[in-house]
């Protein structure tokens, strides 16, 4: 089946494009949710699988790299099958892996890592190859970081859902709500299915290289892929060890430094929103990008440098700040991407960038945790996501000296 020309396809409403954005948004909050199951259920978890609770943390990082992987044939899926078909696949997968956790062995935790793993992979690609067709240029922005929030989102489901869940019944209770809401929203997303794929071309075929031949052919491309991966590492170095940092060098006990870390989060669903908006008035996303670097790097410089020098809620200020930078900028991200790319080409970006982006995931919190244990110290872990920030952007000037160079051999 050869794509229909743009002429060919009835013109995307407004209305449909907003359920297009509802759509991907809660696909993106249900894999999220259900990626931070475990962790968020780790205690009880370990001693049902018979693991100890270190162990169910590596589980993240593996689940990270199949996505991370998943990821390089992503976008080709997504464009055989349609972005409805790719998300509804990525419910399926959500909804297998939840299942498979209810087994309650060491080999089911890991068939539901990698479960997770694919859907999460599946996911964005599925949700850029939609939001690409049905979102008009002068709402890019904004549209991605809306989408973008089901990342955190996803989260606040977690944290709010499972463990309440758990005390009254116990564990499976919450993997079976995540399993059955992916269900529903399975089938709801069926009688849109013939128009949402309107597009798709089964004749695309998989590649050795997959998506990174993207990275390939556009070197600016390749620059703004680096610096989802510098921003990626900052953005886990924050989450995975802030509540480790406050517990521990702060001497806050373990609630007020969960409910800081809920702060943290609607600090950056908040700046996703505001900075999409922001690059849409702009009409641009790289200023807000190259803002958004900058000023990670120096939040995380003050906090390496000031850390328990200041009082406490000053420190506590500056990771909200942080949170509204470092868990922020991925919509006004994905939305350059989207920018610089050919409608049909949109799904492959993303996907190619995603692997980088995925790296600094693995990468990010590891040389955290090198830091810590050569230091002793949170506060100089801070130093890498400041450093990860400066490098971001040193990126994001190659990337636009990049387009300049593009533009003289043109």
């Amino acid at each position: 089946m050869s794509e229909p020309s743009s002429a060919a396809l009835p013109a995307p409403s407004r209305r449909e494009g907003w359920w297009v954005l509802a759509a991907t948004t809660w696909v993106q909050v249900l894999c999220s949710g259900g990626m931070l199951l475990v962790p968020t259920l780790a205690p009880q978890m370990a001693a049902a699988f018979g693991v100890p609770t270190g162990w169910v943390g590596l589980q993240v990082s593996l689940l990270y790299g199949v996505a991370m992987l998943a990821s390089l044939q992503s976008a080709v899926l997504a464009r055989r099958l349609g972005g409805c078909r790719a998300s509804q696949l990525a419910m399926a997968l959500v909804m297998g892996g939840c299942l498979m956790a209810l087994i309650g062995t060491p080999l089911a935790l890991l068939a539901t890592t990698l479960l997770l793993g694919l859907a999460y992979g599946v996911t964005s690609p599925a949700a850029a190859e939609l939001l690409s067709r049905f979102t008009p240029p002068e709402r890019r922005n904004l549209v991605y970081s809306i989408k973008q929030t089901g990342v955190p989102l996803g989260g606040v489901l977690a944290g709010l859902m499972a463990p309440p869940l758990a005390a009254i019944w116990n564990w499976q209770a919450a993997f079976l709500a995540v399993g059955v809401a992916c269900l529903a929203t399975l089938a709801v997303l069926q009688p849109r299915r013939e128009r949402w794929d309107a597009s798709r071309d089964a004749s695309v075929r998989m590649q050795g290289a997959g998506s990174l031949g993207v990275l390939r052919r556009y070197r600016a491309m390749r620059w703004l892929g680096a610096t989802g991966f510098c921003l990626s590492a900052a953005q886990l170095s924050l989450l995975s060890f802030a509540v480790a940092y406050m517990v521990e060098e702060l001497l806050l006990s373990l609630v007020l430094a969960g409910a800081v870390v809920s702060l943290v989060h609607v600090a950056g669903v908040t700046g996703r929103l505001v900075w999409g908006a922001l690059a849409d008035r702009l009409g641009g996303s790289l200023p807000v990008l190259f803002g958004l670097a900058g000023v990670i790097a120096v939040i995380f410089f003050l906090l390496a440098v000031l850390g328990t020098a200041v009082p406490t809620w000053v420190t506590l200020i500056l990771m909200v700040l942080a949170g509204g930078t470092a868990v922020a900028w991925n919509g006004v991200y994905l939305g350059e991407v989207a920018r610089r790319c050919e409608p049909g080409e949109v799904g492959e970006a993303t996907a190619a960038v995603l692997v980088l982006t995925y790296m600094g995931v693995l990468v990010g919190p590891a040389l955290f945790s090198l830091i810590v244990w050569l230091s002793g110290s949170y506060a100089v872990g801070f130093l890498l996501p400041t450093v990860t920030g400066a490098l971001a952007v040193f990126c994001l000037l190659r990337c636009v000296r990049s387009d300049g160079l593009a533009a003289s051999a043109g």
